[in-house]
């Protein structure tokens, strides 16, 4: 009896149990005294047994304590944490989501303006598609998906300057000297890159990265909606729609093209972002026109980059057409619009604006909307995280200091846009006009004003990532605003001596500006970089050609070294591409035949030489091989009005390729 009390004592008493005196256990066996079932007595590194009969003493695991190292798991699981937390923020806000959809869909489901302060999502269903590709709209969170054999087919994702079969007989002369240039460039065949050595900290410094260097040009997203909507379900493994992949991988392959090329692994992984994101255009071109014009001008950012890759006339003028679509160029579309869903109005139109005049003016192109046709107002200079907890507009007088992350930058653009368009229509038209040559001088006067009071009202950030906000890049735009407004054109065809100096000192000030933010790594292969540089120095050299007197003030040394400024500059931002040295070949042959004219011993007795502007770059036709060989076979019955053979011949030949310097598009492209 007492023998069972004893053995039921541990269980019925909290006292806790004794072992015998003299009874020792080792805190664990060693592995051998574990397999002979031996006692051990736990000693290190031999225990006793071991030790007499001189084996291997293996000691357990659970006697060994093991050092912290550099490579310890702790870093792994903070990232883990926060991925958690990511996830359960994303599945709060669906959830949430969800409840507001259901909410609104009983009370506002025909209204087409009806924007969530926090998606941004338009709910209209009567979309027509301009493009034929899809008969209906497909709201958010259909039952579309990825599908291969859906992909799209549309014009968007042709090349921005083809020298396709349809352009064949066409006077080469309309076009832009970028078709000559650009129309037979092709990517170059190079493997698929995987992404999977990307991890999330690589997908959120180059969402940074679109942020803080291409988001202030045009602020066609909001950041917090962004990531709270597209980039934490994208990121945390959540089923996203197309759309929401489509937005993540376009920021991504926008934001690669802006890492330098030494930080890339690989320097074409941007291709590959975009590869990734045009897998879902046919679902974006089914969504609402709000969110389909945020895609087709992140599509057109892109295009900057990589002209054929995105055709940008067609995709801009498209995006454009969906934001007057739904009326977001009248103050009217603002009424009864909280702060937020305003302000994102009025920003994804002015980008549609800017984007469009861009590339219409640079390409020849009618404007998309005239701006006496245009009433909404500029919008606030606002950061992204103010206009997410700002609910009344702010005191002016608040914000009048300019920050890096607000659309200061973006508000200056716009004026700029707009002085740009001014210009084009007044002394660029399709159409010569006589009425239009009247007050050449005082309109230029009073442009030449605006542009310098633009400059001088620059915002000025003490530190920024972006190329946009530099003092360099505001003083690029404005040099090439200037050679816009004095270059030859149908409103006046022949530039004074004064004229062409300032077309120079535009054209050397863009360059030096360029070169400035090269030596800082500032400035990366884009095609809006290589056509204005390429077209700055054919304005110089134009200018050093046509004006005797300008050439009496400026020295060969000093032609020679800004030439050579431009060659180096030019194909250090090409970054091996064929349009680059082909540029450089032909501002070569210019310049050389250029620097011939400072060997002359005779003065010319003209300061401009007007014989040479009425044949250069003024006319509307070119050259046949048949017609050139017999213009300027024999030198000795050359027409007096024909430019000078011992040095014009590369101005003739660049001529004969279409590079028509009097055509509306041939000197713009920024």
């Amino acid at each position: 009896m007492n023998s069972r009390q004893s053995m039921t004592t541990p269980s019925s008493s909290p006292v806790p149990r004794r072992h015998r005196r003299g009874l020792t256990r080792s805190a664990a066996a060693c592995e051998r005294c574990r397999r002979r079932k031996q006692k051990c007595d736990g000693k290190t590194p031999t225990c006793g047994p071991c030790a007499g009969a001189g084996a291997t003493c293996i000691p357990s695991e659970r006697l060994l304590i093991r050092q912290g190292d550099a490579d310890c798991e702790c870093q792994s699981l903070r990232e883990q944490l926060v991925s958690l937390e990511r996830r359960y923020e994303a599945l709060v806000q669906q959830h949430e989501l969800l409840a507001q959809k259901d909410k609104d869909h009983l009370h506002d489901d025909a209204n087409p303006r009806a924007l969530d302060d926090r998606t941004l999502v338009n709910s209209s269903l009567d979309y027509h598609d301009p493009i034929g590709t899809s008969e209906t709209v497909l709201p958010r969170g259909s039952d579309l998906r990825r599908n291969v054999n859906c992909s799209y087919s549309g014009r968007i994702l042709r090349p921005t300057f083809s020298k396709s079969t349809n352009l064949e007989g066409i006077n080469m002369s309309t076009l832009s000297c970028a078709w000559n240039l650009w129309g037979d460039d092709s990517a170059p065949t190079e493997p698929p890159i995987s992404l999977s050595i990307l991890n999330n900290a690589a997908y959120i410094e180059l969402v940074n990265i679109f942020f803080e260097r291409r988001w202030p040009y045009l602020p066609v997203l909001h950041r917090p909606t962004f990531e709270a909507k597209y980039l934490t379900p994208f990121m945390t493994d959540l089923e996203a729609d197309p759309g929401s992949n489509f937005f993540v991988y376009m920021v991504l392959a926008i934001a690669a093209t802006e890492k330098s090329w030494v930080e890339q692994e690989n320097r074409l992984i941007h291709r590959e972002f975009f590869a990734r994101a045009v897998q879902e255009l046919h679902y974006v071109m089914r969504i609402d026109d709000f969110e389909c014009a945020q895609c087709l001008l992140l599509l057109c950012m892109y295009g900057h980059n990589e002209p054929q890759a995105v055709n940008l006339w067609y995709t801009s003028g498209l995006a454009l057409r969906l934001a007057t679509g739904i009326d977001l160029h009248r103050r009217e579309s603002l009424v009864g619009l909280d702060l937020f869903r305003a302000e994102m109005s009025k920003r994804v139109f002015w980008c549609a604006y800017v984007m469009d005049c861009s590339i219409a003016v640079n390409m020849g192109r009618p404007l998309g909307i005239q701006d006496t046709d245009i009433s909404t107002p500029l919008p606030l200079q606002l950061s992204d995280d103010q206009l997410r907890d700002t609910v009344e507009p702010p005191d002016p007088e608040s914000v009048a200091i300019p920050k890096v992350t607000d659309t200061s930058t973006f508000i200056h653009i716009i004026k700029l846009r707009r002085m740009n368009a001014e210009i084009y229509k007044a002394f660029h038209p399709a159409v010569r006009s006589s009425s239009a040559r009247d007050g050449v001088d005082a309109l230029r006067s009073y442009y030449y004003s605006e542009l310098n009071m633009w400059l001088v009202t620059a915002p000025r950030y003490p530190h920024t990532h972006s190329t946009f906000q530099s003092l360099e890049w505001f003083h690029i735009a404005f040099n090439h605003a200037i050679m816009s407004l004095y270059r030859p054109s149908r409103t006046a065809p022949i530039l004074s001596a004064d004229d062409l100096r300032i077309c120079t000192e535009a054209a050397i000030g863009l360059i030096s500006s360029y070169s400035s933010l090269y030596a800082r790594n500032k400035i990366k292969y884009t095609f809006v970089a290589i056509h204005s540089l390429f077209l700055a120095a054919l304005t110089m050299l134009y200018a050093l050609r046509a004006s005797p007197a300008l050439r009496q003030d400026l020295t060969k040394p000093v032609i020679s070294t800004n030439i050579s400024t431009f060659l180096t500059l030019f194909r250090g931002i090409s970054n091996g591409r064929a349009v680059g040295e082909k540029c450089s070949s032909i501002i070569e042959r210019l310049g050389a035949a250029i620097l011939t004219l400072f060997d002359d011993t005779e003065q010319p007795i003209s300061a401009v030489d007007d014989e040479f502007q009425s044949w250069f770059g003024l006319q509307t036709n070119i050259f046949s091989p048949r017609d050139r060989d017999a213009t300027f076979g024999d030198p000795v019955g050359v027409s007096p009005h024909l430019p000078d053979v011992r040095v014009d011949l590369p101005w003739t030949d660049l001529f004969i390729e279409g590079l028509d310097m009097g055509a509306v598009s041939a000197w713009n492209f920024f």
